[in-house]
């Protein structure tokens, strides 16, 4: 295998580390510094492995989670940059055109950044299911599929899961 490859590899499986450790923090800043330098790990994984359209989609995201931690979450402009990030993206993916597989990240991730400002936890739950299932089959029909960009989104997948039920359950134990 080649050192490239191995580094990408790598950077790909600390990504889902330090998205791990993000979910342990309690404060939307540090939770947006960690889950930057995650999205940087994994950007870089996908230069490395040969993903384009990953690669060039994931530097917007880092642009959108500094955006978001300057942004108040309560504030209308949150969706504007986010409509204006989420167009940027389709633009991106579009002039680091892959094949059509390259609308799963394009499509994923400009709806994540739609679904981000919205700041409902339980809607961003909801659609993680649907846009990480997306990334996931990329990541496995890029040049170089991603070992930690698969691990990632299913874990992503089975947390969403998770934090739906628990909120549901919790939500009617409060009606009870």
């Amino acid at each position: 295998m080649e050192t490239q490859i191995i580094i990408g590899q790598i950077l790909g499986i600390i990504a889902p580390i330090i998205t791990f450790v993000s979910y342990q923090v309690n404060s939307k800043k540090k939770l947006l510094i960690l889950q930057t330098g995650a999205t940087l790990a994994t950007c870089l994984s996908y230069l490395l492995l040969g993903a384009k359209s990953g690669f060039a989609l994931n530097i917007v995201c880092i642009i959108r989670n500094v955006a978001f931690f300057f942004q108040d979450s309560k504030s209308k402009f949150n969706l504007i940059s986010a409509c204006v990030l989420a167009a940027v993206m389709g633009g991106l993916g579009f002039l680091s055109w892959e094949g059509p597989i390259s609308l799963l990240v394009i499509l994923a991730l400009a709806a994540n950044t739609i679904f981000m400002s919205f700041g409902d936890a339980q809607l961003l739950r909801k659609s993680v299911i649907c846009t990480s299932s997306m990334i996931l089959i990329y990541n496995f029909c890029i040049p170089n599929p991603t070992i930690g960009g698969i691990i990632n989104e299913s874990v992503a997948i089975v947390a969403s899961i998770i934090g739906i039920i628990i909120f549901v359950k919790m939500k009617k134990e409060k009606r009870s």
